[in-house]
């Protein structure tokens, strides 16, 4: 334990997950980004478990202003062979007095020592936190923009071609929305080349919903472009290469937007690359920008 600009340090286990849910959301209320991050389900993933380290600081009476957690490589389970995860957050109110900067050292430190590579993930990127990561040698090796849309003014009308057929997804279509996916995807960097029951385990969970889930089909071509859907999230939109260039995929969202409208969803969300240029659409039917995640890696 030791004390450090009006705070003290410790190293200690997240025991009371709604605490640090209270400090994710006051971190998301003036950085944006993804809103999931003050979920405590979310939390207690990459927050909490006898495999995470952690740091936190407190304040004199007690407040937890300041909390760090290295956690082991996803997929590898409780050990640390082929390298860890660092997230750290500071609360607003409490910054520019080098909280950040000696979380990120001591999650730093600590990985290397544990060994293997070192990523760092943000869940609301700044452009303070840009430049301490920059600082410590750290490079940039994913990034998405988070945006958001309204729906209580309704949804942008973008209409189907003649000759378009839906299918929601079903235990029948999953195959056919997982061969579109793999077709509109392949190509792109970091695909990952799953099989057709890992791509679903993926795409299906607690909240996934089918009936706003949807397959199109388009004359000439065939089975050509998917929208996913969950509460609250566009979750992925793929056009296969024959099919681009026709309005598909924001015909596709906007589908997706209206059922998510008609069964009450008041929000809806999603993640795009900030090199997709997909990004540009979004934006022109409604999606304004709310923040952005990212992850960093040591030279």
């Amino acid at each position: 334990m030791s004390t450090h600009e009006a705070v003290t340090w410790t190293a200690a286990p997240f025991a009371d997950v709604p605490e640090l849910a209270e400090l994710a959301a006051r971190c998301l209320a003036a950085d944006g980004g993804l809103p999931l991050a003050s979920d405590p389900g979310f939390l207690r993933s990459r927050w909490a478990g006898d495999a995470v380290l952690a740091q936190q600081a407190r304040t004199p009476d007690g407040q937890l202003v300041a909390a760090g957690a290295l956690r082991p490589a996803p997929g590898d389970g409780e050990t640390w062979v082929h390298g860890a995860v660092f997230g750290g957050m500071v609360d607003p109110a409490h910054r520019s007095a080098g909280l950040g900067g000696r979380l990120l050292d001591w999650g730093l430190t600590e990985g290397r020592r544990l060994g293997g590579r070192v990523t760092v993930e943000t869940e609301s990127l700044t452009g303070t936190a840009a430049r301490l990561f920059a600082d410590r040698g750290l490079r940039q090796v994913f990034a998405e923009d988070v945006m958001r849309i309204d729906l209580a003014e309704g949804v942008p009308g973008k209409g189907w071609a003649d000759g378009t057929r839906l299918a929601e997804w079903s235990a029948e279509t999953a195959g056919r929305f997982f061969r579109v996916y793999e077709a509109a995807f392949r190509d792109r960097p970091g695909f990952p080349g799953w099989s057709a029951e890992q791509w679903t385990a993926d795409v299906v969970d607690e909240d996934f919903r089918p009936g706003w889930s949807v397959l199109a089909s388009v004359p000439g071509v065939g089975d050509a472009g998917f929208v996913t859907a969950a509460v609250g999230w566009i979750v992925q939109v793929g056009v296969v290469p024959a099919a681009r260039g026709r309005g598909l995929g924001g015909a596709l969202v906007c589908e997706a937007l209206r059922r998510m409208r008609r069964d009450g969803e008041t929000e809806a969300w999603l993640d795009v690359n900030v090199d997709n240029p997909a990004a540009e659409l979004y934006r022109r039917l409604g999606f304004e920008h709310r923040g952005r995640r990212a992850r960093f890696a040591a030279q």
